[in-house]
């Protein structure tokens, strides 16, 4: 069992946090999960220091640490190497909150931390960074320092009254003056440490499994390689986009092989394994699953993957066979896309056909495990476009938008391909024609264009592009000549008709419904000459 010493408790004030963290002296774990406080948490958490309510412990580990670029909330610090650091174990969301209102609260441009006194009502309340206090609210951050108070006083004397002063001096000494219990662990063993942090969150507002996984296996300082953060940003360098910590934490357990829904992961590493070794075998894995998934399957973006469980199941597929490449890849891409629509029929993807489908591929072979995989998969040969799926909370959306790239849709103005990628990562690259009304087809693909955000589609522009241009966005010449005369209803008929015929096309080129899913026919011929 690991050795620890006993904690030693102190007490801090917020003006200790302050100076502590300011000066570099407190750091935040990588194995911390990020500020999640809202603006309401804050302004509960200044109210309980005006009315002397418990706040919570706080628990530091006395380590060393190297010079750091810091960000604590809206504060940057650059910390200088110390052999007497704090490490944030507990109380990371209330050491935040107070060192970025009361350093920040009158210029932070996240409103969480523009915490202001209303002296009038004696309330605490946040405040966008555009928009201007009543004079009667002072800036949290003028209360800890008392020089800033006289003066905001003294330049506000002719309006305020003896009851606003009497409330600024109460709220200003109450905020300097609150003790916070802290408890400071001295220990070179890190395991010890994570023990605690890992016993503190079984109870109250539990971990993710992500961020339970990344309190194990991440030490206090790393690059960003050996993080479910920094494995999530390996995508997005080659412009598929970022994952979040739950598919990249996925992605890890696939390549170690088992359940990737496992709960306990106390144990996933032994004592001659290297965790950060694991995330960089699993990162290039996951870069050949992305060229797989952008080339083979045409699927650009992360945002335009239906279903997010083919990704661990790819990179578990790599490690044990390696790239797929020849059959393997033509039946791995008909998964790809069959899933997808079994997904839409289905309304998702459950927990066990991901089990299933995760355990077909560790095969003798690429070829067999590509063809165990897709034999885990419903066929839907009569699959057609649902016009209507025109939001990315859905599957279909998704394999609408992809029917609509098909055609290769170009700018409308200059003509040139329109680069997905980088509209995907600016939010849904969907733009209406019409605003949406009661109208059948507004609410439909038929009524969408793949457009850069601020760009829409016009009357002009319809007429002005070229046959080609106009054909990209699946606009025929008649639709055109109906655009002329007005005729929307004309013109988002005929256009309906181009989408599904177009969308419905696509996914059955590439999901290729009758073709042979074995062995190829030239294989079976060449086996038996």
């Amino acid at each position: 069992m690991p050795s620890l010493e006993r904690p030693r408790v102190e007490y801090r004030t917020p003006e200790d946090l302050v100076r502590d963290v300011t000066a570099g002296l407190v750091r935040i774990p990588p194995f911390q999960r990020s500020f999640k406080w809202e603006a309401a948490d804050i302004v509960r958490l200044f109210d309980s220091l005006l009315r002397g309510f418990p706040i919570g412990n706080l628990l530091l580990w006395r380590r060393p640490a190297p010079a750091q670029r810091l960000q604590v909330g809206p504060l940057e610090v650059v910390a200088p190497e110390t052999a007497a650091a704090l490490w944030v174990v507990d109380g990371q969301q209330r050491i935040v909150s107070l060192v970025g209102a009361l350093t920040r609260a009158d210029r932070s441009v996240d409103p969480r931390f523009r915490v202001h006194l209303d002296l009038d009502a004696g309330e605490f309340h946040t405040i966008g960074n555009r928009q201007r206090p009543p004079r009667s609210w002072v800036p949290v951050s003028s209360l800890l320092d008392t020089a800033v108070l006289l003066r905001w006083m003294r330049d506000n004397s002719e309006w305020l009254s003896e009851d606003q002063l009497a409330l600024a001096d109460q709220a200003a000494k109450a905020i300097r003056e609150y003790q916070i219990p802290t408890y400071i662990v001295h220990s070179a063993d890190e395991e010890a440490l994570l023990e605690i942090f890992t016993r503190m969150n079984t109870t109250g507002k539990r971990l993710t499994k992500s961020e339970v996984f990344q309190a194990l296996h991440t030490g206090a300082v790393s690059d960003e390689l050996s993080s479910l953060h920094g494995l999530g940003q390996v995508p997005a360098t080659l412009g598929f986009g970022t994952l979040d910590d739950r598919l990249a934490l996925r992605c890890i357990l696939a390549y170690r092989g088992g359940d990737i829904f496992r709960e306990d992961f106390r144990q996933e590493f032994g004592p001659q394994d290297d965790p950060a070794e694991t995330l960089r075998e699993v990162a290039a894995r996951l870069r050949e699953a992305v060229e797989f998934l952008r080339g083979e399957c045409g699927i650009p973006h992360i945002r335009l993957l239906p279903y997010s469980h083919v990704l661990p199941i790819l990179v578990r597929f790599i490690r044990l066979h390696g790239t797929p490449a020849g059959r393997p890849a033509t039946l791995l891409r008909r998964w790809v896309w069959r899933s997808a629509v079994a997904g839409t029929r289905a309304r998702g993807i459950s927990v066990a056909d991901v089990r299933n489908q995760v355990d077909s591929v560790d095969a003798p072979d690429a070829l067999t495990a590509a063809s165990n995989v897709l034999r885990q998969v419903q066929s839907f040969p009569d699959f057609s476009a649902e016009l209507d799926k025109v939001h990315f909370n859905h599957a279909m959306t998704k394999l609408n938008t992809l029917g609509l790239l098909s055609a290769e849709p170009r700018d409308l103005n200059s003509g040139e391909i329109i680069d997905i990628s980088r509209l995907l990562e600016q939010g849904s690259p969907l733009r209406p024609l019409l605003p949406d009304g009661s109208g059948s087809a507004l609410g439909t693909i038929a009524n969408r264009f793949v457009l850069p955000p601020g760009e829409r589609v016009t009357r002009a522009a319809l007429v002005g592009a070229s046959t080609a241009v106009a054909a990209s966005h699946l606009i025929t010449e008649d639709a055109r000549r109906l655009a002329l005369r007005d005729d929307w209803a004309g013109f988002l008929d005929l256009r309906a008709q181009e989408c599904s015929r177009t969308i419905t096309g696509h996914v059955n080129r590439m999901a290729e419904w009758g073709a042979r899913d074995g062995r190829s026919l030239t294989d079976i011929l060449r086996t038996a000459a």
